[in-house]
Formats: C-alpha cells, sequence, structure tokens
C-alpha cells in the first residue's frame, strides 16, 4: 500500500517525496514502541523498493483523542465566544511527559459543550522539526479538510485516514462467500480479502 501512495505522488508531481511526515492514529502508549519499529521498517523496505539511493528523512507523530484533559482560561476575556481555549492554543510544559516530545493543540473551535485538545507525540523526528515548526504546521494543517470551511480538531491527513479505513470496511468480503456481510465481526480469525477500489475512484477521495 504504501509503495503505491508514493508512485501515486510520483506520477502526480513527476518527484519524490523530499521529507515524510507521518501522523499514526490509534496506538495505545503502550503500543509506541512496537508500531514505531514495525511501521518504520515498513517505510524505509518501501523507500528502497523505490530506489536504493531514495531515502528521505521522516517524523513519526501519534496523534490521539482518547484523553481526560482539559483546559480552561483564566481570565474569561481570553476565551471564546462559548468561553472555551482559542484554537491554536498549545500546552507544551508541565502537563506533558518530561521525557518525550508532546504537545497538546486545540485545534478548532467547539460548536457545543468544551473542546477537546488533540494529544500528539513525537516517537520519531529525523526532520529536526523544532516545536514551534511541528505545532504550526499541525494547526494549519486542520485548515485543509474539504468537508467544511472551518478547522477541525485534529491534523487532517490523520482525519482522512481515518475516514478512508473505515469506508474500507465495506470492500472486505470473506474468502469463502461471494457476498460480503458487515454483521461479520472484522476483529475475527476469519481471512477476508480486498475488493480493491475502481480504477476511476483511485485519483479521488470518494472516501470523505
Amino acid at each position: 500500500m504504501l509503495r503505491d501512495l508514493f508512485l501515486a505522488f510520483y506520477q502526480s508531481t513527476n518527484r519524490q517525496p523530499e521529507r515524510v511526515i507521518y501522523y499514526r492514529d490509534g496506538v495505545s502508549e503502550g503500543r509506541f514502541y512496537d508500531i514505531l519499529q514495525t511501521e518504520m521498517r515498513a517505510l524505509r523496505k518501501t523507500f528502497k523498493m523505490l530506489s536504493d539511493d531514495y531515502n528521505p528523512p521522516v517524523t513519526f507523530v501519534v496523534v490521539n483523542k482518547r484523553h481526560h484533559m482539559r483546559a480552561f482560561r483564566i481570565n474569561p476575556r481570553d476565551a471564546d465566544r462559548k468561553g472555551n481555549v482559542v484554537p491554536g492554543t498549545v500546552l507544551d510544559t508541565d502537563v506533558v511527559s518530561p521525557h518525550r516530545f508532546d504537545f497538546f493543540l486545540y485545534g478548532h473551535s467547539a460548536i457545543q459543550g468544551t473542546s477537546v485538545p488533540c494529544h500528539y507525540t513525537v516517537l520519531h523526528d529525523e526532520n529536526r522539526m523544532t516545536a514551534d515548526e511541528l505545532q504550526r504546521l499541525t494547526y494549519h494543517l486542520g485548515y485543509t479538510f474539504v468537508r467544511c470551511t472551518r478547522s477541525v480538531s485534529f491534523a487532517t491527513p490523520a482525519y482522512y485516514a481515518h475516514l478512508a479505513a473505515g469506508r474500507a470496511r465495506f470492500f472486505l468480503y470473506e474468502g469463502s462467500s461471494d457476498t460480503a456481510s458487515m454483521s461479520t465481526n472484522l476483529s475475527s480469525s476469519s481471512n477476508f480479502d480486498f475488493a480493491g477500489v475502481h480504477k476511476n475512484m483511485l485519483d479521488c477521495m470518494f472516501y470523505v
């Protein structure tokens, strides 16, 4: 899959990515090391498949919204109209880990209720980005989501990956059956085949 994505990028731009910034969703803290080792190996293998001398720097960032962290403005005049922390606020001291590069970012303004920051943990950084550079990039990416004209709560690449994975469930079917059954537990030990995406849909964001 990674090879296909890099080839598609090359065919569209006639150049290979000079840097890779990888936002990864759905990883618990206990699996950080395993996921980093497994997926960095897959990336390196993909680079070698494309070219022996192709080895762009990689920044690996884990995205997490499942936490209980909330922040509130001391001065109400500094809050938005709903009393929430304004978008673009970053928490990267005191409430973060002393052992690794992580931060909380308020990427959007909540329509209802208390806004929830997204927690980003940088597991690997060969691009040597400063905290300000990565935080600014991550925040600005939240404004590129095509469904709305507002910013979204976390980095758009991770959001798109989440939507694509959800849509992919409809392309899975059991190898022993001619028809797919969405009632089947996809986490079971059954073998599933990927039906694939029609060639006319490959260049469009159908999952959005």
